[in-house]
């Protein structure tokens, strides 16, 4: 698949350790995720470890593995991805800095020189990797296809709710409510059933102008709110690029892990 480019992306440590360290069990949790961060990725796979670090889609010869850390370069390589450098600080892969990088690779905001003779950009979240590549294409009839989130939400308020149980997502929420009712005096609804931005296919011909104005609202929101939630964001700002957006059921894209 020559005109296919596959993207996905991890910033900050390899293996994740809690931000806060508030009890015994939290402790035990921060010192085994420091260890396992300093051991080879080849010795961890051996000891049935899951990286963070997928294996490449099958049959697709350009996949792009974006990160902050050059630690994992020889681990993204050796799993068939290219390997790309993103400044940034080196922090856990659950941070609201980490998780606003990935938001540059989600939404488009990379330098897009190696992409312009591409048909279909793919991007996938490290842990929504498809190898169903052939199906996203053939059902991308209208520039940006998307799955509904697996658990029913009809309304945006649904998954703010949600959020609030992530700390990294609850943080900077009030300005995230606040942003919303503005747009809902504006014309814009609640009830919207709500999208899994995990996997997110761009046919960028011919609506290449549509798609990047609404990659860029989205992008832009999160990081004037530092609000990584960007499901949130996305459910309210691509209500007027709907003619471009194709949403299937969980169902029928699925990823490695299920949905």
């Amino acid at each position: 698949m020559n005109n296919v480019a596959v993207l996905s992306c991890w910033f900050g440590l390899r293996f994740n350790k809690p931000q806060k360290v508030n009890s015994f069990k939290a402790c035990k949790i921060w010192i085994y995720a420091t260890i396992k961060n300093f051991l080879p990725f080849k010795f961890l796979d051996t000891l049935g470890f899951i990286s963070i670090i997928p294996h490449a889609p099958k049959g697709v010869g350009c996949c792009y593995f974006y990160s902050n850390n050059k630690r994992l370069k020889t681990e993204i390589h050796s799993k068939g991805w290219l390997f790309c450098f993103v400044e940034g600080e080196l922090s856990n892969g659950e941070s609201i800095a980490s998780s606003l990088l990935a938001k540059k690779v989600k939404f488009l905001q990379i330098d897009d020189t190696s992409f312009r003779h591409f048909e279909h950009i793919i991007y996938m979240d490290s842990r929504r990797i498809s190898d169903d590549i052939a199906n996203i294409i053939q059902r991308n009839i209208k520039g940006i296809l998307i799955r509904y989130e697996e658990k029913f939400k009809p309304s945006i308020w649904h998954e703010v709710d949600e959020a609030k149980g992530q700390e990294r997502y609850a943080k900077h929420m009030d300005k995230t409510v606040d942003f919303i009712n503005a747009k809902l005096t504006q014309g814009y609804f609640a009830n919207n059933r709500v999208m899994n931005t995990g996997i997110i296919a761009y046919s960028m011909r011919p609506n290449n102008t549509r798609i990047k104005s609404l990659c860029n609202e989205v992008y832009n929101a999160c990081i004037t709110l530092k609000q990584p939630e960007c499901q949130i964001l996305w459910c309210l700002l691509s209500q007027p690029y709907m003619n471009i957006i194709k949403v299937e059921e969980p169902i029928e894209i699925k990823n490695r892990l299920g949905f």
